[in-house]
């Protein structure tokens, strides 16, 4: 008694079946029974080949194929050499080949009789293989392979799409409850000098467009609105739908990508951000972790080493004055001095000395924030 493999997945539908081969010493005949196993869906017929003698085929069989046979009888003893027209038990091994009418199967194991037997002739029969259930060995490994994006939806919704017929929708991150409702909102311009995307035909009284870019913390995704404008040819609304953006090195933008100064690209426009509002202003400033150019301490140390530069620019240029400065007067100072900052920084400090709102302020706030900061290292 042995068993064996039959390997017929070149074919279609083709799987790696597995049957009992007996083999009769009495009149050197074959039997061969199917190995059912549970749940397996197959028909469990009784027999795969009644009890009879098995010719060996005139030509080789390629693989699990079937070919032509020659079925005459012939003199083929039940003790032949196993040179006649009939497997006789000389012809099986383990790790063999016999061909079942077309079918080319492999001797994987066999039973201690079968091995005694063997032992007894001076044949040494090999090691039992591994059967279909004892291991990998004829697993059909099968690698699921996502299919990129096609623009429909959102990505993450189409990846859910992939699992199964009906995924249920992507579940939100639970740490991002706290930033339920934050929306950051900038004003915008395309970088682009084009005329198509400006008002009026005079190159002399023509005006960008201007955007309203809107970005909600609570998922990192980007809407944009052109807020309509009467008389300047161009319907405004919805520019681009809220959803997920990606950069040019494939990951998302992130909160930290939105400061005033900074340049987006989205959708094949470059939008530069000019400006933002009184609530997007103070989010910023209030999380230094996600946004470090509204850091007002940050730069109060850049200040200090800064102070004496600071005084030196003033008393060279506002010694008849009245002593006070705007925001372009505070920009040109801090360039004077080597501090090249963007304005996102430049907005952020002007806001910490112009609280008011008042336009303008004395220099001596500015002398007194680098100040600050000096008295706080030195105290350290």
């Amino acid at each position: 008694c042995a068993f064996t493999l039959w390997d017929d997945r070149k074919r279609l539908y083709g799987d790696v079946q597995c049957f009992s081969l007996l083999y009769y010493l009495a009149d050197g005949t074959f039997e061969i029974l199917p190995v059912h196993e549970t749940n397996g869906g197959r028909e469990q017929f009784p027999k795969l080949l009644k009890r009879c003698k098995l010719p060996k085929p005139r030509f080789q069989s390629s693989g699990g194929g079937h070919s032509r046979h020659d079925i005459s009888s012939g003199s083929g003893g039940v003790d032949g050499d196993g040179g006649g027209k009939y497997y006789t038990w000389r012809d099986l091994g383990i790790g063999k080949q016999i061909s079942i009418f077309g079918r080319t199967m492999l001797l994987a194991r066999c039973d201690n009789f079968t091995r005694q037997h063997f032992s007894a002739k001076g044949i040494e029969l090999k090691p039992d293989l591994p059967l279909k259930t004892d291991g990998e060995r004829f697993k059909v490994r099968i690698e699921r392979q996502i299919p990129p994006y096609n623009g429909f939806g959102s990505e993450e919704d189409s990846l859910r799409s992939c699992v199964g017929l009906h995924s249920p929708p992507p579940k939100k991150n639970p740490c991002t409850r706290e930033k339920s409702g934050v929306v950051l909102r900038f004003n915008a311009n395309l970088e682009e000098e084009d005329t198509d995307l400006c008002y009026g035909q005079d190159i002399n009284t023509t005006q960008r467009r201007l955007f309203v870019i809107q970005f909600f913390m609570e998922d990192d995704t980007v809407a944009i609105r052109e807020p309509p404008i009467q008389n300047s040819g161009v319907v405004g609304g919805a520019f681009l739908r809220r959803q997920a953006i990606k950069k040019a090195d494939g990951s998302k933008y992130e909160p930290r990508d939105f400061f005033c100064g900074n340049i987006i690209e989205i959708a094949g426009h470059r939008f530069v951000l000019i400006s933002s509002d009184e609530s997007s202003y103070k989010v910023m400033e209030n999380d230094h972790r996600n946004f470090p150019y509204s850091d007002v301490g940050r730069l109060q140390k850049l200040l200090a080493p800064r102070q004496g530069a600071i005084r030196n620019y003033f008393v060279a240029n506002y010694c008849n004055g009245d002593g006070k400065l705007d925001s372009k007067a505070m920009e040109e100072c801090l360039l004077s001095v080597g501090l090249r900052w963007n304005k996102q920084e430049i907005i952020t400090l002007w806001r910490s000395l112009d609280k008011r709102k008042r336009g303008k302020v004395s220099f001596t706030k500015l002398l007194k924030a680098a100040n600050v900061a000096a008295a706080l290292g030195g105290s350290k």
